[in-house]
Parts: C-alpha cells; sequence; structure tokens
C-alpha cells in the first residue's frame, strides 16, 4: 500500500508539473477506483512537494557554481595572458591578451553575489 501511495504521488507530481491541474488529478484517481481518502493523501502529498520547492528549475545555476566558473574563467585568462607575457606559451613574438574571459568571469562574480544577495 505505502508503495503503491508512493509511486502514485511520483507520478502525478510530474503530471501537475508538467500543468495538470489538481481537479484532473482528482478525476482521473476516481476513475482508477482509487478511495477518496488515499486520493486526498495523494493531493495533500503533491500540494507539499510544491510548496516545499522539490521542484527543480532546470538551467537554473546556483551562486555557488557561478562564483566556481567565474573563477575558472579569471584564472584561464590569467594564466594565458601572463603564459604569453613570460613566454611560457610560445606565439612567435605576439601577445595574447585575453581579457574576455578575464571580464566574463568577473561578471559571473559579480551575478552569483547578487543571486546570493536575493536568495537570502
Amino acid at each position: 500500500m505505502e508503495k503503491d501511495f508512493k509511486s502514485l504521488v511520483d507520478s502525478y507530481h510530474q503530471k501537475k508539473i508538467e500543468g495538470m491541474d489538481f481537479s484532473q488529478i482528482r478525476k482521473e484517481l476516481a476513475d482508477k477506483n482509487v478511495e477518496e481518502e488515499m486520493i486526498k493523501n495523494v493531493v495533500r502529498e503533491i500540494d507539499n512537494r510544491i510548496l516545499n520547492g522539490d521542484i527543480k528549475k532546470p538551467g537554473k545555476l546556483k551562486a555557488r557554481e557561478m562564483r566556481l566558473i567565474g573563477w575558472t574563467l579569471m584564472i584561464i585568462g590569467g594564466v594565458i595572458t601572463l603564459g604569453t607575457y613570460f613566454q611560457w606559451i610560445d606565439v612567435k613574438g605576439y601577445y595574447i591578451v585575453s581579457y574576455g574571459p578575464v571580464i566574463a568571469g568577473y561578471l559571473l562574480i559579480i551575478a552569483a553575489r547578487k543571486a546570493q544577495r536575493k536568495a537570502s
């Protein structure tokens, strides 16, 4: 019974995320001859999951991940620039000033700070 309840909650939670309404969920469960108390519990559990924020938003980076990517970009840009200046990287007398990754990394770090302030 517990496994059946959990599977119902999992499947209908996914359907709710995809846009199914609670009234549709109730009707579909009633059509499957699920008892009314079980339907109430399933809907309550789905609502609790949604309210607790168990839904992961795809494509959103956390502040810590953004900061890590920003520092990585800044370090890579700095190493390339310093590597050509100190001739660790031989480019036949040319200098590569890779300010693009440094600026992009800095902007990601700033965005991470703003995201962290917004989250708290």
